[in-house]
């Protein structure tokens, strides 16, 4: 019978502003092991910004772990006191210079539940309407950015050519797809 694991303690073993590396000494049935996994600090949502033909707004980045630069549905780290929905809001500003009128979360999920502590929600952004990018601050000085809309057909082109390969993204899209399967 599947059971949860008893934790008999924790330890961070390295950390940056961004991640934690956790070790977890557990006791699984009568046996002692240990565990270490990643605990992402600035948990935050996945915005899908759909314009209002139905296309909808993709960001393209260097994504060094892979040495890869790729399309992403915008993701944004939360800030101490922020709720989801206002972390929503300003990754929309900070990445694609957008304001929506409506942003409506439908679903959560965990990208890598073996590896990492880190949950997201889908928050699906309508209304769009740009901003003066001359107001925006970058947020990451390194974090240089590329947008562009997409129809459905062209993000499954970019998923089958690798342009797509993230699990935010991914995940993203199939939970945006059971959401409009089920109106």
């Amino acid at each position: 019978m599947l059971s949860p694991w008893t934790i008999t303690s924790t330890k961070i073993i390295h950390k940056t502003p961004w991640i934690e590396l956790v070790e977890d000494t557990c006791v699984v049935g009568d046996k002692p092991t240990t565990y270490t996994y990643t605990r992402r600090v600035d948990s935050g949502p996945v915005i899908v910004p759909m314009a209002d033909d139905g296309s909808i707004w993709l960001v393209r980045q260097y994504r060094h772990p892979i040495k890869k630069i790729i399309w992403q549905l915008p993701v944004e780290g939360t800030i101490t006191g922020e709720s989801w929905e206002q972390t929503a809001a300003r990754g929309l500003q900070e990445e694609l210079q957008m304001t929506a009128r409506e942003l409506l979360d439908v679903g959560e999920f965990h990208p890598d539940p073996g590896g990492l502590e880190q949950s997201y929600h889908l928050f699906i952004a309508r209304g769009l309407s740009a901003i003066d990018p001359e107001a925006h601050v970058e947020h990451v000085e390194h974090e240089k950015l590329e947008k562009q809309a997409f129809t459905r057909a062209e993000i499954d082109e970019l998923i089958s050519s690798g342009e797509i390969c993230d699990n935010w993204t991914l995940a993203g899209l199939y939970l945006l797809d059971r959401y409009l399967a089920g109106r």
